[in-house]
């Protein structure tokens, strides 16, 4: 293990509403949504932190956070007590203020007694709902190179494609010059005009900068306490603060559409994170469930988890989760199953999202009309039909 890591606290912010997933985040935090079947979205920043040698993960959660206790404490509780090793768990506790984390600074603010306790030499900040494969210690090798007070992972995407995301304009040096948050004409690059460079919302700061800009920031009360509408435009223009371009896929988990896409991205024949790597694994909490049966149907290019039962049905370019059933002369396409779900005789989805313990009846079909389908259902505006848990027909 590099020396940087032993020396550096991992902050993972798990608390936002994910109001624009509804309603997948009815009764569940995002980063607990599940992804694959087989994983939830947070599995995949703590894998990326635990294959980089990181050991110190505090989760800064709060809302709806039951359902991803549960599942840290299933499938992450790995460390001894004793080791120094750890992932823990930090909803807001007023120790600083009396309110819940109002921002994603004030989440780390609201901890600042940690990381004064832990006293890391540096502090990584990670967003839970991203789905990536990211080597931190190259991250933290960039950081030590550059002698930088802060490096924030960034992205070249389309000049069009920045509505959503703060911008970085960099200079030859990949040291940030200006960082707006969402601006209607964002800087380009020096080298292309049609790019532009936006921030993945994963940071590494230089600790004692970081808490001198916390608490900086914490006693602005025109401040959102936001790290990239408020800390880093400030930080850039009074510390070296440098670009870390990540070039490899990273997705942004802030959307129906966008966990659709996500999802099926892995269905293709050179998917974008190869899962089978064994040096750098994806790790997660598999429940008890036999193995999957398949009596007979056509199935194709698709995902089947544990304890699939599919008798006599058609299905296509669709992930299934643990438990789902699946029965005879039902038909199946472009859609993800949740734990559980029971699909009837003759039933018919066609790029749908089904959500925990849904049963869907005998010769009912969603996805063939918005109609019918918008009585019961939200529907993304890439048409997504999204099914709640627990759904039966009334």
């Amino acid at each position: 293990m590099d020396a940087l890591s032993e020396r550096t606290l991992v902050m993972v912010l798990c608390g936002g509403k994910g109001e624009r997933l509804y309603p997948l985040t009815k009764d569940r935090a995002k980063p607990s949504v599940p992804f694959l079947g087989a994983y939830r979205i947070i599995d995949f920043s703590l894998s990326n932190a635990l294959n980089s040698g990181l050991r110190r993960i505090a989760l800064l959660n709060q809302y709806k956070s039951l359902s991803l206790e549960r599942h840290i404490q299933r499938g992450w509780n790995i460390f001894h007590s004793e080791s120094g090793d750890y992932i823990i768990s930090l909803p807001a506790q007023g120790r600083v203020s009396d309110h819940w984390y109002e921002g994603t600074a004030d989440a780390v603010f609201q901890n600042i007694y940690t990381i004064q306790q832990e006293n890391p030499e540096a502090v990584l900040v990670l967003s839970g709902d991203h789905i990536y494969r990211a080597d931190y210690g190259k991250v933290l090798n960039f950081y030590t190179g550059r002698n930088a007070d802060a490096v924030v992972l960034a992205k070249v995407v389309s000049a069009a494609d920045t509505s959503r995301f703060g911008v970085m304009q960099v200079d030859r040096e990949s040291r940030i010059i200006d960082f707006l948050e969402k601006p209607k004409k964002p800087p380009v690059l020096l080298w292309d005009p049609e790019k532009t460079l936006i921030s993945m919302g994963v940071y590494v700061f230089r600790t004692p900068v970081l808490i001198k800009a916390l608490i900086k920031d914490a006693r602005n009360p025109l401040s959102s306490h936001d790290f990239g509408k408020d800390v880093l435009p400030k930080l850039v223009r009074e510390h070296g603060i440098y670009a870390y371009v990540f070039d490899d896929y990273w997705e942004d988990i802030g959307t129906i559409d966008a966990y659709w896409r996500a999802n099926m991205d892995f269905l293709s024949p050179a998917p974008p994170v190869q899962l089978k790597d064994p040096s750098w694994p994806v790790r997660s909490y598999r429940p008890q469930y036999p193995p999957a049966f398949i009596e007979n149907g056509d199935i194709r290019r698709s995902i089947l988890s544990s304890g699939c039962s599919i008798t006599g049905s058609t299905i296509r370019n669709s992930i299934l989760s643990p438990g789902v059933r699946v029965l005879e002369g039902a038909e199946v396409e472009d859609s993800i199953l949740f734990e559980d779900v029971e699909i009837g005789k003759g039933a018919r989805l066609r790029k749908v999202i089904i959500d925990k313990r849904a049963m869907i009846p005998e010769g009912f079909a969603i996805g063939f009309s918005n109609e019918e389908d918008a009585r019961n259902f939200k529907i993304s505006k890439e048409g997504v039909r999204v099914v709640p848990k627990n759904w039966k027909p009334a």
